[in-house]
């Protein structure tokens, strides 16, 4: 082979890898929002979880295992909201370089101090509980900017040519989240609701960045559909603390809502989405953060 073929072939293969993208799959719709805004041009993403479907409760389909089995990088919320699924899908990828401990596998949960981390023996008598913390991270908008760096960083260790360009969004994102969640709050204070009921504990970090609290839910324990017996517990809160607004995540049965509507007629009950395409028009985590602001104020 002469020196000008070689310098061809030099040049393809360089060409090749400037042009090379980073595959990346997301266990959730919001974590592939993030790697999406943050990968920009440089990465392709996609997402196992569906943004109707609960997401402690996905089948680890072979389809999934194939899609990972060519990934450059999973990212995961981890703290055990995927442990059902997600240990499956890694092992029938068969790809060394996702599995955990690897670079090509975060966790942004355990990175974003978890609320709710469980204290002192566990066991199944208190229902599906998550001993690392609330796996729900996704509704902090706060927390979900700083996700948005770790997932930043990592991609540059995967591309350090690009690093600048991955941190450059992950930035920017953060500062669009910190400027919104200002205006977000002010127009929370201003519908004068400062407790909700919950079907589960999803919203548990969303309460917690806007200061609302969460008095009832509807699930007796975490994992466990309602009773009737608690049902009657929770109306009677709702009762006795004037309640107005009973927010069910769209992928659970919302019939218990009109039991509630029946037996209390002051409150307002919803179903709201909890992650990007959760339902039409919630393209981004912004959409899924203004869904919910609009809910309290009753649009």
């Amino acid at each position: 082979m002469n020196k000008i073929n070689v310098k061809i072939l030099l040049l393809f293969f360089i060409s090749l890898t400037a042009q090379a993208k980073l595959a990346v799959v997301t266990t959730t719709t919001d974590l592939k929002a993030l790697v999406s805004e943050v990968g920009g041009e440089w990465i392709t993403v996609d997402a196992i979880a569906k943004g109707t479907q609960d997401p402690h409760f996905i089948e680890a389909k072979p389809s999934y295992m194939t899609k990972t089995s060519h990934a450059d990088l999973v990212v995961s919320i981890g703290l055990d909201l995927e442990v059902g699924w997600l240990p499956s899908i890694l092992r029938g990828a068969r790809n060394p370089k996702i599995n955990p401990g690897e670079k090509g596998n975060l966790e942004v949960g355990p990175l974003l101090d978890p609320l709710e981390v469980a204290q002192g023996k566990i066991s199944r008598s208190k229902g599906d509980v998550h001993p690392f913390g609330n796996p729900h991270v996704n509704l902090d908008p706060i927390r979900m900017g700083k996700a948005a760096v770790f997932i930043a960083e990592r991609l540059g260790q995967l591309d350090p040519v690009h690093m600048t360009s991955f941190l450059e969004k992950a930035k920017a994102l953060q500062r669009r989240f910190e400027s919104k969640t200002k205006i977000w709050q002010t127009r929370i204070d201003k519908t004068k609701i400062k407790k909700i009921v919950t079907y589960h504990k999803t919203l548990t970090y969303f309460f917690d960045r806007f200061h609302l609290e969460n008095p009832a839910i509807l699930e007796p324990k975490p994992g466990i559909p309602p009773t009737s017996g608690h049902i009657l517990e929770v109306i009677q809160v709702i009762k006795d603390q004037k309640i107005r607004l009973v927010m069910v995540e769209n992928f659970f049965d919302s019939t218990v809502t009109h039991r509630l509507k029946e037996e209390v007629p002051f409150v307002r009950t919803a179903d709201i989405p909890v992650d990007v395409d959760g339902e039409a028009q919630i393209n981004n985590l912004d959409d899924l953060y203004e869904k919910l602001v609009q809910t309290l104020e009753g649009k």
